[in-house]
C-alpha cells in the first residue's frame, strides 16, 4: 500500500514524500510556487545517497524552476519532483506508481523530463496521468526540448559577449563547452558556425572526440576545461561545479552555459566570481528554452511563438546584467530581483 506524507516546509507551497514499497517507489515532490500558475518541473530519478540528500535536492531545484518561470516571463510556477532508485531499473509498476503520485496534486504540479528520465518515460506516463508535458511530437507535445534550450544558451552567450566587448558575435572568441550532451552539442556546434574557436571536454571522451572532428573544434578534459583560459565557460551537464573550492581556478571571462543550478550557494557564490572579474549569466536565466518549451503545450504556443519566446532571452540577460551594475549587485542577486518583479506582476 503506497503511502503520501507531507513535509512541512514555510517557503514552499507543499513538499508531499510518496513511499510504494510493493512497486519499489521512493519520491519526493515539492511544489514551490503555485502564485503565477501551475508548478512546473521535471522528475529526476538518480540512486541519491539517501532520503536527506533527496529532499535537499529536490527543495533547491522547486525554487530554482520559480525563478526560471518568472524570469522567462511565464504563466507557471515553479516545482520539482525527485525518485530514488536507479533510471536504468525502472519498471511499469513504478511508473504507474508515480503517475498516481502525481495525481494526487491535482494539476498543481505538471511534470516532464529531467535527469534519468525520457520523452519515452514522459509518453508511457500520459496513459495514467493527464499532469504532463513535453510528450512527443507524436503524442500531441513539443518534443525534445533540447532545441529551444539550446536556442536560451545561445542568446545568453551573445548578450554576455556583448557584456564583455560590445560585440554580441562569437567570431574569434575561445569559448570552452563543458558537456556535449544534446544541449551541449547544440550550443558547440552553432558556435563553431559562427566564427568561434570552440572547446569541447565531456565526461564521454569518445563523444566529446567525435563532436570536435564534426565541428572543427578541439578536445580537451574536463579537469583542464575549468582552468583554460577563454572567454566563456558554457558548462551543459550537471550543476553544482562553481564553489570556493573551484572558483579561485578558473580562467574564463565569464560563465554561460545550459547546467541547472552552477553555483554551489546561489547566490553567495556569485560574489566569489564577481571578485575574480568573471561574469556571470544565472544559469536559470539562460537554460530556460526547456521549460518555454513544455510551456507550449499549457499555453496553446505554436512552436514558432515558442520559439520567438526563447529569443527574448538574449534580451532578459541583458536586462539582468544592466540590473546589476545599476544596483551595484551580482548578476545572481539581480536575476533573483528581476524574476521576483515579475512573479509580482504577474500576481498583481
Amino acid at each position: 500500500m503506497a503511502e503520501l506524507r507531507t513535509i512541512d516546509d514555510e517557503r514552499f507551497e507543499e513538499i508531499a514524500h510518496w513511499s510504494d514499497p510493493e512497486a519499489g517507489l521512493e519520491a519526493i515532490c515539492a511544489i514551490h510556487s503555485i502564485a503565477a500558475g501551475p508548478a512546473i518541473g521535471g522528475t529526476r530519478w538518480q540512486p541519491y545517497s539517501d532520503f536527506d540528500a533527496a529532499l535537499s535536492d529536490v527543495r533547491r531545484l522547486a525554487e530554482a524552476m520559480t525563478l526560471k518561470s518568472s524570469a522567462a516571463r511565464l504563466p507557471f510556477g515553479g516545482g520539482k519532483a525527485v525518485v530514488i532508485g536507479d533510471p536504468t531499473a525502472k519498471s511499469e509498476a513504478q511508473l504507474r506508481s508515480y503517475a498516481e503520485f502525481v495525481n494526487r496534486f491535482e494539476g498543481r504540479y505538471l511534470t516532464t523530463t529531467d535527469v534519468g528520465t525520457t520523452t519515452d518515460e514522459i509518453d508511457r506516463l500520459a496513459q495514467w496521468t493527464p499532469h504532463v508535458v513535453g510528450k512527443s511530437v507524436e503524442h500531441g507535445g513539443s518534443g525534445d526540448t533540447s532545441a529551444l534550450t539550446a536556442v536560451t544558451v545561445l542568446g545568453g552567450i551573445h548578450a554576455t559577449l556583448e557584456a564583455l566587448d560590445g560585440d554580441p558575435s562569437p567570431a574569434g572568441k575561445t569559448i570552452v563547452v563543458l558537456g556535449v550532451g544534446k544541449v551541449g552539442s547544440k550550443v558547440a556546434r552553432s558556435l563553431a558556425e559562427d566564427g568561434a574557436d570552440v572547446l569541447v571536454a565531456d565526461i564521454r571522451a569518445i563523444a566529446a572526440a567525435v563532436l570536435a572532428s564534426e565541428i572543427g573544434a578541439r578536445t580537451v578534459s574536463v579537469d583542464e576545461a575549468f582552468v583554460l583560459p577563454c572567454d566563456i565557460l558554457s558548462p551543459n551537464a550537471l550543476g553544482g561545479v562553481f564553489g570556493p573550492d573551484t572558483i579561485p581556478a578558473l580562467q574564463c571571462r565569464a560563465i554561460c552555459g545550459g547546467a541547472n543550478n552552477q553555483l554551489v550557494n546561489d547566490p553567495d557564490d556569485a560574489a566569489l566570481l564577481s571578485e575574480r572579474g568573471i561574469l556571470y549569466a544565472p544559469d536559470y536565466v539562460v537554460n530556460a528554452g526547456g521549460v518555454i518549451s513544455v510551456a507550449q503545450e499549457v499555453a496553446g504556443w505554436s512552436y514558432d511563438e515558442a520559439v520567438e519566446h526563447a529569443q527574448g532571452v538574449y534580451r532578459t540577460t541583458r536586462e539582468i546584467f544592466e540590473i546589476g551594475a545599476r544596483r551595484k549587485v551580482t548578476t545572481a542577486e539581480a536575476a533573483r530581483a528581476f524574476a521576483a518583479e515579475q512573479l509580482a506582476g504577474a500576481t498583481a
